[in-house]
């Protein structure tokens, strides 16, 4: 039976949706545990600054402070810490003192903090992507809860729907807000999402003004008739595209309801009681996780970024607009309602930038869209006379205007970077106003203690372990081997025992969960320890700035009593002793890390590989199942990765990665960035030159070429860093399965045929800026040039020679570059770069016949320079040493 057959035979009722008023709020929020637990998300976003929580134990509120929560994770983790080592070393002695469990909150007055959020929050949250989500989570907690009085279907349908067995399973999963979430991310991908995204901007639709729904319906329209399923388009009478108008809507949403509730919360509840379902989304969030913890949480731009704007402001506003559909576009009612046509224009547009930005992320990539949305957002905010025009330099609009096709995902990175500046200013006022409306509401404090009972236990074993001082200082502790805990391997399963330290370390998603671990035990130090120790150890010996900076660091951060010196360090009588005299060298701290990293394999690896959380997240699938879920997983997971990277900082709208795109377009701080990556190895410089090509490959599309020429283009870029003779064959850092979707799609995608590739190595070097504008800041705009010219001729050298170790060798003095040589060298270089469209397709001709690579030399030093370095030489008028 087909699914969209099952949607219009289902006659069963769907719950009623939750309807919240100023009237029966107060009585909502102490008795609905689903409603309170979504209204404090709300009132936690970044837009409101101080962020107001309620007590579903006290019944008051109170502002939102972390101090409870950090408290209490240290004394479960102090008191594992005692309960596993007063068994396992019964002479060991805790090295820090027992915490203190109180702590200070500050309390709102209840009845006048009822009145506050009445008249400031209330009126936002139920026009908020909040209040939307807990009406849908109260229509699955409804249709779960009825479940089994419902009657049985017959088998044919209940096989056919996977939707009618026993009720949801929500014990050992999550809370009721929780369980929604967990409902969203099984949609993922599937037309249940894009069923629930339209129900959701249905409600959106019903809160916005007249002029603003009217282009929003336009966007609705071109976004779902290329999504939704044609014949469950036919069935709702929105096939065509005229009868997309807001009554017709509005008449339609019920109907997404049921099929919604009916069939994908039936079958959300049905597989929640089966545990491959929930491994299965646990894992997908995994995915999600790890996928954002390669991004750094904090970037500073110090290259081509306003002074004015402090780095940790720019991220806390951008935050901001990132969650106005959750905040109930607070601060959009906010712009709007101030009178400044400017402000309204700027919000409007970083509204629709988002949209723009997200077609090009989404599951199916449709050029036409994109080229149609691009367009219109010029027309709207960018040409001249526009109607919510914001005030573009003519410069900067003959620019957009020149790009505009084909339209790629950086077109409007200028006029982004003026609206962010522009609505500074009243996200400023903003932020004082709702600041100034909190203080009015009376505020006291009060003394609290966090886990009494845990802690009364904890203090228990701590005094019992005090008594062992003594015997400590009165005879030595017993030797290793007897003192040694039993061997912890004989609880982890027989499928996980193959899995050592190393090859968890190379996983990045598991080493990541394995760190998360360790934290929560209270030892993630060791773990940081070796891979600082490890990084310090690759550090090129030429480099003695890098390697006296990590040497320092690891010094400070970790040679201290409590890690390496303290009663239960890993460290043998004979290092510690070397730790405290500051006898502290590369070999030493070798010798450390082999030690911390036994006790990792001894004590914490199999806890880790025992752990519930780890035979869970890799239990083993029925045949059927596996087969029919891994390929959809994988897809899912891949496209996630993608959406993650391009709309979670790097190409997405932000400040920095608008910031580091100018940057890399200034071919000075481009040539220096370039040899700071060839420094750090790795094909880290072939992520910036395959950026770059993608870059001039974008202008040779707007050049108005034929396509043999762009065609030649994508073969030159494809055979230097896709399918290289030299290997490795995948010069870049993207993923292969992405590779061979390039090689296989060439011809297809046009201009986009590098569209996640480039991406991802954006991801790449996005994590190298942070060090690169820290080292220009540092040695200044005048010698910066010099100094990274000196390492990368001696790193260009050391690769030629082909040198495995790092000792330097006897006859170093007679090959290496003075600095009256680099000064030449420098003075060689033309750093004023014109580029020209007939010096462009002279490198592209020469990147075709050249297949040898061009030898030359500089004083006594020889070196190798590839055809694609002679390309991009000629490509910048950059004029090669001879």
């Amino acid at each position: 039976m087909r699914v969209t057959e099952l949607f219009f035979r289902m006659s069963r009722a769907v719950p009623d949706l939750a309807e919240i008023t100023s009237d029966n709020f107060e009585e909502h929020l102490t008795s609905d545990l689903t409603f309170s637990e979504f209204f404090n998300d709300f009132l936690m976003l970044p837009v409101f600054g101080a962020a107001v929580r309620y007590d579903g134990m006290s019944g008051g509120f109170e502002l939102l402070d972390q101090t409870a929560a950090h408290l209490s994770c240290h004394i479960r983790s102090f008191l594992h810490e005692l309960q596993s080592k007063s068994l396992s070393e019964p002479h060991w002695i805790p090295a820090e003192p027992l915490p203190d469990n109180r702590y200070i909150v500050t309390c709102l007055d209840r009845d006048e903090c009822i009145q506050w959020l009445k008249r400031d929050r209330l009126p936002f949250f139920l026009q908020s992507d909040s209040y939307f989500e807990y009406r849908l989570a109260q229509c699955v907690c409804q249709l779960s809860s009825s479940q089994t009085s419902q009657d049985h279907v017959t088998a044919d349908e209940s096989r056919g729907s996977q939707a009618y067995p026993e009720p949801v399973k929500t014990s050992g999963v999550c809370g009721a807000r929780e369980t929604f979430m967990c409902f969203k991310r099984s949609l993922s991908g599937g037309q249940g999402d894009v069923i629930l995204s339209l129900w959701m901007d249905i409600e959106r639709l019903k809160t916005l003004d007249t002029h603003t729904k009217s282009r929003y319906l336009v966007w609705m329209r071109s976004q779902y008739l290329a999504s939704v399923n044609v014949e469950l388009l036919s069935r709702l009478g929105l096939k065509c595209s005229i009868r997309w108008q807001e009554d017709k809507l509005c008449d339609v949403q019920p109907r997404l309801l049921e099929i919604l509730m009916l069939y994908w919360g039936q079958r959300f509840t049905h597989c929640l009681s089966d545990d491959w379902c929930v491994s299965e989304l646990t894992l997908s969030c995994v995915c999600v996780n790890v996928s954002r913890s390669y991004l750094p949480a904090h970037v500073t731009a110090h290259i081509c970024t306003d002074n004015r704007v402090e780095s940790s402001q720019m991220f806390l506003f951008m935050d901001v607009l990132r969650t106005e559909s959750r905040s109930g576009s607070v601060f959009t009612h906010f712009c709007q309602n101030s009178g400044n046509q400017l402000w309204e224009n700027a919000v409007h547009f970083c509204s629709e930038l988002s949209q723009y930005i997200h077609l090009f992320c989404m599951n199916t990539f449709d050029p036409y869209r994109v080229q149609h949305t691009a367009q219109m957002l010029y027309g709207v905010y960018v040409c001249s006379g526009a109607q919510r025009c914001v005030v573009l330099s003519e410069e900067n609009r003959r620019t957009v205007l020149s790009r505009l096709t084909p339209a790629f995902e950086d077109l409007f990175d200028q006029v982004e970077e003026l609206a962010l500046n522009v609505l500074l200013e009243p996200w400023t006022l903003f932020s004082d106003q709702t600041t100034q409306s909190l203080k009015r509401v009376t505020q006291r404090q009060e003394v609290r203690y966090a886990e009494t009972e845990l802690f009364n236990r904890l203090q228990h074993l701590y005094t019992h372990t005090q008594r062992n001082l003594t015997q400590v200082f009165r005879s030595p502790p017993a030797p290793a081997e007897v003192t040694r805990a039993p061997d912890l391997w004989s609880s982890v399963p027989d499928r996980f025992r193959g899995i050592s330290l190393d090859s968890l370390t190379r996983n990045p998603s598991q080493l990541q969960h394995f760190l998360s671990f360790l934290e929560k035990n209270s030892v993630s130090v060791y773990l940081q320890f070796c891979l600082d120790v490890e990084q310090l150890k690759k550090t090129p010996v030429s480099d003695e700035g890098l390697m006296k900076e990590r040497h320092t660091n690891i010094t400070t951060k970790y040679c201290n009593y409590n890690f390496l010196c303290g009663p239960n360090s890993p460290a043998s009588k004979d290092q510690q002793m070397r730790v405290a005299a500051g006898v502290v060298c590369v070999s030493l701290l070798s010798e450390l890390q082999s030690a911390v990293q036994k006790r990792l394999e001894v004590d914490w690896l199999p806890l880790f590989l025992s752990s519930s959380e780890f035979i869970t997240g890799h239990k083993p699938q029925a045949a059927g199942v596996a087969c029919e879920q891994q390929p959809v997983v994988r897809h899912l997971r891949r496209r996630q990765f993608y959406k993650q990277v391009n709309g979670g900082g790097v190409m997405a709208s932000c400040q920095v990665s608008v910031s580091m795109r100018k940057a890399l377009l200034n071919p000075v701080t481009c040539l220096q960035f370039q040899k700071f990556l060839c420094v750090c190895g790795d094909l880290r410089e072939n992520d910036l030159l395959f950026w770059l090509e993608v870059q001039r490959y974008k202008d040779l599309c707007h050049s108005r070429c034929d396509d043999v020429m762009i065609q030649r283009k994508i073969s030159i870029i494809i055979s230097r860093f896709i399918t290289s003779t030299t290997p490795p064959a995948l010069q870049i850092h993207i993923p292969p399965e992405l590779a061979q979707h390039i090689m296989s799609s060439r011809r297809a995608l046009g201009p986009y045929v590098f569209r996640e590739a480039q991406v991802c190595v954006f991801k790449q070097l996005l994590t190298h800026w942070p060090d690169f504008s820290a080292f220009h800041t540092a040695v200044g705009e005048d010698s910066v040039l010099r100094v990274m010219e000196h390492k990368w001729w001696r790193e260009r050298h050391r690769r030629v020679r082909g040198e495995q170790d790092d000792k330097p060798s006897e006859d170093d003095e007679t090959h290496t570059v003075s600095d009256e040589d680099l000064q030449e060298n420098s003075d060689m270089t033309s750093y004023k770069i014109s580029w020209c469209y007939s010096k462009h397709m002279a490198a592209l001709e020469h990147e075709k016949t050249l297949s040898e690579e061009v030898t030359s030399s500089c004083g006594k030093v020889k070196f190798t320079i590839s055809s694609f370095d002679v390309m991009f030489c000629v490509q910048t008028a950059v004029q090669l040493p001879v």
